[in-house]
């Protein structure tokens, strides 16, 4: 686990895709339990709050509270959209970009987010902004390198919105990926930046580069823009 910005209020880490945000029932390794004990081995106070979650699946930035009191203003910051989160992904094709609105209806019984109607009971408003970076052409079809602003925080949000619009996240079978060359979806949190009374949380971090399907993209795609 990585610790990329800590404070006396907040830490930001860097989670690796394949571990939970926090315990679940899996009992595997989880990010919140493995930076508390990186910070108690820093000779630190190790209490820390979840204040958000990534997929065990999705790799990225992640922030936790260090007190109650700064959970409860950070939920506040995220419930109101005051945090902004933007996240890099690859897919297979060229999904319709710009302004994505749609209503997500959480299918408990598959685990997964379905795109439909504003009347379905339990359906949320979902939006974000997904902005074409790099287009490449590689034996199985187009490649897209988007890099997307997320303005709610639905449940596999990003994932079933861009497969709906016309290309799933490479990887992301759950969501139509046919490339198996990768056995989980190519998206990442790369960005979290949030004021917090005086304090202004601003980190950034780009993926494995190295690692398929990252590696098939310019480098200066990774470099923050900010």
């Amino acid at each position: 686990m990585k610790i990329l910005y800590k404070s006396k209020n907040t830490v930001v880490v860097y989670k690796p895709e394949g571990i939970s945000s926090q315990p679940d029932a899996t009992l595997g390794d989880d990010a919140l339990t493995l930076t508390s004990k990186q910070l108690r081995e820093e000779g630190e106070r190790d209490s820390l709050y979840p204040v958000h979650r990534l997929d065990k699946v999705v790799g990225g930035l992640l922030v936790f509270a260090r007190n109650k009191s700064t959970a409860q203003a950070i939920s506040a910051i995220i419930s109101g959209e005051g945090i902004a989160k933007e996240y890099l992904a690859v897919t297979d094709g060229i999904p319709e970009c710009g302004v994505l609105t749609d209503y997500l209806f959480k299918d408990t019984r598959q685990n997964k987010a379905i795109v439909t109607a504003k009347e379905k009971e339990g359906a949320k408003l979902a939006r974000l902004t997904a902005s074409p970076m790099e287009v490449i052409d590689t034996p199985k079809g187009k490649k897209a390198l988007l890099r997307i602003k997320l303005d709610t925080g639905r449940f596999h949000q990003i994932r079933a919105q861009l497969s709906s619009h016309g290309a799933p996240i490479t990887g992301d079978s759950k969501y139509g990926s046919r490339d198996y060359k990768t056995r989980t979806p190519a998206l990442a949190s790369v960005r979290l930046s949030f004021t917090l009374g005086s304090e202004t949380v601003d980190v950034t971090c780009p993926p494995d580069t190295e690692k398929y399907p990252w590696n098939l993209f310019s480098a200066e795609n990774y470099i923050s823009k900010t």
